[in-house]
This record gives C-alpha cells, sequence and structure tokens, in this order.
C-alpha cells in the first residue's frame, strides 16, 4: 500500500489492490451493537487441554528469600526501541514448548497491553501497574495439538501459556517486583478462584543467561470439577524488566521431565525467553526475532485441496450495488492485492496454487476479499507473516509531501485457524486526517484470506474505529468463513 492521504483518490483506484479499512456504507446495526463487536474482539481467547497429573520434576530447591539475590511508563504503542517494551520482547510461538523434541506447541491466541481489568497470571494478587510497572504487554497462547494421519484432532479448551512482561523504572523498583510476585506463588492456596487442595513445590533455579535471575515454581491443585491441575510459573529478572511465564495443563496424564532430556516446558522455554526481554530483542539465536507466528512445526502440515471450488460465497454479506456502485467477482483474473506500508512492497510470495478475488465499490466506500490456497499450511503461513510483518516493522509512515503520515497497527484477530487485524489512520500535523483502511488477515489450513476495506473514516479513536471496522467486516463474512473452514478440513468457526 503506498503512502496515500486522499482517501477518495484511493477509492477511485478501483482495480488495484491496497491496504484496507471500510468506512462508510450502511451498517445493519447501529454503532453501539457494531462497538461492542469491535470489544469482543479485545476479549476473545482460545486455550488449552492436554493431559496432566502427575508432577515429577527434578528439582534444586532455594529458599524464598534468595530471590532477591544480585543484580540483575506504560508505552502507547507497542514498538521497539532500546527502552520500551515491544512484541518481539515476547515468546515467539515458534519458541513455545511442552512435548520434548517439538517446537511450536503454542499459538497466540491475543496479545494486549497493559493489566486492563484484573491480573493475568496463577496466583497474581495485583495487578503489575500497582506494584509500579511503568508498561506491561501480555501474550495469551493456545495449544495447538499433535494430530495423527486419520484421526480426529482433540477438542481443547482452557488457557495452556500466557507471559507476561514488564519494565520499572528502575532495577530497584523491578527486583521488588520480583520478590513480591515470588512471595505470591510460595504463599499461594488459590491458584485459580475454585481450586483445592493446593500444592507448591518450593522455587528452583533456572539454567538462564548471564544478568539473568530466573526461578521456576511448580503448583497443584484441583478444579472445580475435581480434575487435577499443573502449573509451572517461571520468573525473570532482568535489570529494570521482569517476566512472568505460568504453562498450566488440565486433566490426567503424564508431566515427567527428565532432565537428560532437556527439562520441563519452561527448563526449555526460560532460556529463550530471558533473551526476548532484552531490549531490542532478537530472539535466542541472535537473528533477527521472528513474528509471533513464524517458522512454527505444524504437526500435520496436509493440505485439505489447492484447487478452490467455485461456488464459495466470496462475494456473500455485502450490500446491494445501486446506481453508483460497482461490483467485480469472483472471479480468477482480477489483479491480486498489494500492500505496500512506508512505501516498500510486500512480494506476493510464495506463489498460491489457486486465487479468486472480488470487490465492491460505492462511493466513499471500498470492499475487498481475496482467497489464495497454497500446497501447504506452512506456505499459507509464510504468505501471512510477509503482509503482517510488514506493518509491524512500519509503525508510522514517512510524512508524504502533502505533509500527511500514516500510522500502521496490528492486533491479534479472532477468525480462522490465525488471524491479524491492521489498520492504517492518518495524520496531518499530528491531528487525526480522514481516511481508515483495515485488513483482516485470516489463515484456515492452507487457505489465506484477506478481507479488506477502505473508506473516510478516521477520528479520534483510530485504534476503536479499526476495531469496529474490523468486527464489522467479520461479520459480513461469516458464511464465506464458514465454508472455507469446511472446505480446508479445520475446527475453526467463522
Amino acid at each position: 500500500m503506498p503512502e496515500q492521504h486522499d482517501p477518495i483518490e484511493e477509492l477511485s483506484r478501483f482495480g488495484a489492490g491496497f491496504s484496507t479499512g471500510p468506512g462508510g456504507g450502511e451498517m445493519p446495526l447501529s454503532a453501539a451493537d457494531v462497538r461492542r463487536r469491535g470489544d469482543r474482539i479485545r476479549r476473545r481467547r482460545t486455550a488449552l487441554v492436554t493431559g496432566a497429573a502427575a508432577l515429577a520434576v527434578a528439582a534444586v530447591t532455594v529458599p524464598v528469600l534468595a530471590l532477591s539475590q544480585g543484580d540483575a511508563k506504560r508505552d502507547d504503542h507497542l514498538v521497539a526501541n532500546d527502552r520500551a517494551l515491544s512484541e518481539r520482547d515476547l515468546l515467539a510461538d515458534a519458541e513455545t514448548e511442552l512435548q520434548v523434541g517439538r517446537t511450536g506447541a503454542f499459538r497466540t491466541s491475543s496479545t494486549t497491553e497493559g493489566d486492563g481489568q484484573a491480573p493475568v497470571q496463577v496466583c497474581q494478587r495485583q495487578t503489575l501497574a500497582s506494584l509500579g510497572a511503568a508498561g506491561s504487554l501480555t501474550r495469551r497462547y493456545h495449544f495447538v495439538p499433535e494430530v495423527v494421519a486419520g484421526e480426529t484432532p482433540p477438542t481443547v479448551t482452557g488457557d495452556g501459556l500466557v507471559e507476561t512482561i514488564a519494565r520499572f523504572d528502575s532495577t530497584d523498583a523491578a527486583r521488588s517486583a520480583y520478590d513480591t510476585f515470588g512471595q505470591w506463588l510460595q504463599d499461594c492456596t488459590k491458584p485459580v478462584p475454585d481450586a483445592t487442595g493446593t500444592r507448591v513445590i518450593p522455587a528452583r533455579a533456572a539454567v538462564v543467561p548471564d544478568g539473568t535471575r530466573g526461578h521456576i515454581y511448580d503448583i497443584q491443585w484441583k478444579d472445580g470439577s475435581g480434575e487435577p491441575t499443573i502449573g509451572e510459573i517461571g520468573l525473570l529478572l532482568q535489570d529494570e524488566r521482569i517476566a512472568v511465564v505460568a504453562v498450566t495443563v488440565y486433566g490426567a496424564g503424564d508431566y515427567n521431565y527428565l532432565p537428560e532430556d532437556g527439562g520441563s516446558p519452561l527448563d526449555r522455554m526460560l532460556p529463550k525467553a530471558a533473551e526476548r526481554l532484552r531490549p531490542g530483542a532478537t530472539g535466542a539465536t541472535g537473528a533477527p526475532a521472528p513474528a509471533p507466528s513464524a517458522t512454527v512445526t505444524d504437526p500435520a502440515d496436509a493440505p485439505a485441496g489447492t484447487v478452490l471450488p467455485d461456488d464459495l460465497p466470496l462475494a456473500d454479506g455485502w450490500p446491494e450495488v445501486d446506481g453508483d456502485g460497482s461490483l467485480e467477482g469472483p472471479a480468477r483474473d482480477q489483479e491480486p492485492f498489494s500492500f505496500a506500508p512506508c512505501g516498500t512492497d510486500v512480494p506476493d510470495a510464495p506463489e498460491p496454487a489457486d486465487r479468486m478475488t472480488a470487490r465492491w465499490q460505492e462511493p466513499e466506500d471500498f470492499r475487498g476479499r481475496q482467497l489464495s490456497s497454497y500446497t501447504s499450511v506452512a506456505q499459507a503461513r509464510s504468505a501471512a507473516d510477509a503482509i503482517v510483518n510488514a506493518y509491524r516493522e512500519c509503525p508510522d509512515g514517512p510524512r508524504d509531501d502533502a505533509g500527511y503520515v500514516s500510522h500502521h497497527t496490528v492486533t491479534d484477530g479472532d477468525l480462522g485457524d490465525e488471524s491479524w487485524i491492521l489498520g492504517r489512520a492518518t495524520t496531518f500535523d499530528g491531528s487525526p486526517a480522514p481516511g481508515l483502511d483495515v485488513t483482516y488477515v485470516v489463515r484456515v489450513g492452507n487457505t489465506l484470506l484477506l478481507i479488506t476495506g477502505a473508506g473516510e473514516g478516521g477520528g479520534s479513536d483510530p485504534a476503536g474505529d479499526i476495531l469496529t471496522t474490523a468486527s464489522a467486516m467479520a461479520d459480513e463474512s461469516t458464511a464465506l468463513l464458514t465454508s472455507l473452514c469446511r472446505f480446508a478440513g479445520s475446527t475453526c468457526a467463522g
């Protein structure tokens, strides 16, 4: 999406693909109802159930007071610099583990800024802000079960992995918060409100890089239905930053991990989380940190098919076209959508096996959908990552000749197997200007759906407007998403 400032001129370029976001257009519900749908995107999360009952950890215990030994502002945007917290300071999906020898066991469900309305971690008694955190990020992940060929994937429910990172104004403040959280864990009798029979294993030292302190707690309890539950919680302290990483496993099964095999899930993940926690994180390998969904190894990567059915409802849900509007497609011979945040074209790669597009236009309102199939899930994810990462890497575009600046955002979505909401809002001399683009990037199996729109919208709350718009776009696409999940053989919901 080249840098632009005139949404009307942009809409006149009906045949070209670009970044998106409907503004304008007639909505079937009231603005309040649509905004509630936007709020729903912020709240939803998916989760994990995998077997666990017996806790057997070879642990070196340490007194809780030893946690304080050694040295080890809330940011409005999730962007990286030398001091501010960034999404890249959190574990990437490819770095998550549960079973030994399998990476990518968890997939990002949501990433949120600040504490929200209540503490999110097991045994957490207060918000991190109340402990003095200047800023914090939390990422929730859902478990991706291994799929055996010919078998139905198991149903998963419940939280699986949560990481919270926080930045403080001083190393002393961070150390105090680290100690406080450690004491909460040591004294924890109610990991969750309905827990009974709680047992806490004393903290054990974690093997982490120099300059970082780390400890792991193992907690057992039964939930309200009597199911045994295991929580493994790791704490990290690094200068003025702390991290809390928690794996929660429900049900009956086995949670035995031997040191010679690499140890428990947190024995394996905490060193990577510590590398991530450093300002300007590059990940455990020293290479540029991948985006959350990059390079995940799927347990099963065989696509359901690559030839898209002609009867997929690619254009369903849009308003009827009036005399001033037009509808093109669905068709295979249209120009594919293109993206160029900050003026750099995103490569249309890998090449899809099949592709269909549809475009709808009325004055000051553009909507489009593009569906591509690939020969593997990995290829579909790679195509999604290329677009999403381009937005992540360009939060603010350069000022154009007319004085307008484009601002790009990425928010986790709640559609398909994984999704992201990409937004572009515009300012002029620092004040909001007309023009709002939204793209919903949705991967379903080995297919990638792009739902786009652009209009005159934009105001004092561009982040809220982007989410509200994305929610309305998702509602319009319900029939398509349902058909697509069925075609791709996915358990996703539209």
